[in-house]
Order: structure tokens, then sequence, then C-alpha cells
């Protein structure tokens, strides 16, 4: 360890007494990977500042092995685990809207469930992947449907639920097929299979349709997951131009009980930006106070 990494680990030490103190009115998810250190350590600071779980996209990157010793630490801590992202490919491959691709989409959603097995994870995410120029729109809507109600099967027994996410075709997804929450929604509502469900990225919807909370509430009884980050810059409230205060209250008042998962960078770097982090969300969460 530097002098600039010690130096910062003593600022931030206030912050994270503070944090851990803290009892949060909703389940916010640090995500993995916000900080350069081991994935148990990770597990260590996520819980000592009063979070009850992570998200972890890079989770399918580990051995079973890695995993089951994942599982050991998370339940010695009290920790559970939100999300991670099905498609081995990305979400560049037209993964969900072409035909040709839904027996790897598949085989990718059955690791997803042995994972499962192993982590308990509550929800994983799915990508439509881009849309395809020699396949109708609505073609491509009744293929995203098909595959999903195939995929949902594949979780049955388990308590396992695919989220589908819409992402931002404006900024950082061009050719994305999923894009707009009523679109999303469309999808779930038709494949009508309670293994499926809709993830509502507050980041990209922000970019794409705004009127946050409007939506939320309108497809709420879709929505399977939440995931956050300001705009502009994807980095944690407080950067940006979203009201995350009146966005988690309206949240919490739909009566929510899964994980909001923190899918963003930081605006500072290393342990004095995430406890800056930690610390934008205990100020988001006491609206009212």
């Amino acid at each position: 360890m530097d002098r600039r990494q010690l130096f910062g680990m003593m600022a931030a030490a206030p912050l994270a007494a503070a944090a851990g103190k803290y009892t949060y009115r909703l389940r916010y998810a640090p995500r993995i990977g916000m900080i350069a250190e081991p994935v148990e350590r990770q597990f260590e600071i996520i819980a000592e500042n009063g979070f009850t779980g992570f998200e972890y996209n890079g989770l399918p990157k580990h051995s079973f092995a890695e995993m089951e010793q994942f599982r050991k630490k998370m339940d010695s801590l009290k920790l559970t685990m939100g999300t991670l992202v099905v498609n081995r490919g990305g979400w560049k491959p037209s993964a969900m809207v072409d035909k040709k691709f839904h027996a790897d989409f598949l085989a990718d959603v059955k690791k997803a469930v042995e994972i499962h097995k192993i982590i308990g994870n509550e929800v994983a995410t799915v990508c439509s992947g881009l849309g395809v120029d020699d396949l109708s729109y609505t073609q491509q809507t009744r293929n995203c449907i098909e595959v999903l109600k195939r995929a949902g099967d594949l979780c049955a027994g388990t308590k396992l639920k695919l989220v589908l996410e819409p992402l931002n075709a404006r900024v950082d997804h061009a050719g994305y097929f999923v894009v707009f929450s009523d679109h999303g929604a469309e999808i779930i509502a038709n494949a009508n299979h309670p293994h499926v469900r809709l993830l509502f990225d507050c980041y990209h919807q922000q970019i794409s349709e705004g009127n946050l909370i409007n939506h939320i509430k309108k497809h709420y009884s879709q929505i399977g997951y939440f995931q956050t980050g300001d705009v502009p810059g994807r980095k944690e409230p407080g950067t940006g131009e979203v009201n995350w205060s009146n966005v988690f209250k309206a949240i919490h008042g739909l009566g929510y009980q899964g994980m909001i998962g923190m899918e963003h960078g930081l605006s500072q770097p290393g342990m004095a930006g995430l406890m800056k982090c930690f610390d934008e969300y205990r100020k988001a969460d006491g609206w009212g106070e």
C-alpha cells in the first residue's frame, strides 16, 4: 500500500464508521469492482458499511469452486446477492431478437441457474442484444417473448428470476433493441412467466425517456429489480441531475422489497471515493429527515 492509498483510507474511516451505523430503508447493493480489492475483501467492506447485499456482473467468470468459497464468505457476513449478467457474449450479440442465437442464450441461462444454486442470487440480468435489419420490429419482439418463456421454464423449481434490461441507445449502446420501459414491459407481460421480470435501470431510462417516477409506477407490477447511476456520467447519486431522494421515496412507497443495484462508477477513485458514494446513498435514503 502506498502513502496515497493509506491517507485515502484514513480520510475515509470516519465516513465508514458513520455509514455502518445507518439502517437503510431500501436494500442498496454495491457493485463488486468499484475498488481494486479482492472480492472477499469487498464483501467485508460492504457489510461493514451497513449494506446487506451486493451485485457482481463478473461472477460467471469464476469457477464453481470459487463461487462456493464466495458463498461461505457471504453467509458469514449475512450478505445476499442481487444480479449478475447472463449473456456471456455481453449486450451486443442478438441473443434474444434472432432465433439463430437462442440456443446459445439458453445455454447461458442454464449456467446462470447452476450459479444460482450455489450463490442464491435473487435475479439474473438478460440482454436482448442488438436489433437486426432483416427482421421486423414485431418479429424481433415476438422472438424475445418466445425465448424468455423458454428461459423462464429453465428456472422452474428455483427462486431465480430473469430480469430483462432495457439499455439506452443514445449514449452507450447504439443499436440495442429493447430501449424503452414500455417495450420491455410489453415483452414481460406477453411472456407472462413467474420467473421473468423487467430490470429498471434508472441511468438508462433517464437517458432514454426520463420521467422516472411515472414510468416506475406505470410498470411496477412487471419490475423485478432496479439499478442506479446518475446522469450524466454514470456515477453515484449527487453527481448528476436525478433527484434520488424522490426516486427512492417513490420506490419505497410502492412496497418494493428487492435490491437496488449500484451499477455505476465513482466520482473519486479508491476507498475515499467509495466512502463518498456510500455517504451519498445514506443522504438520498434519508428523505424527510
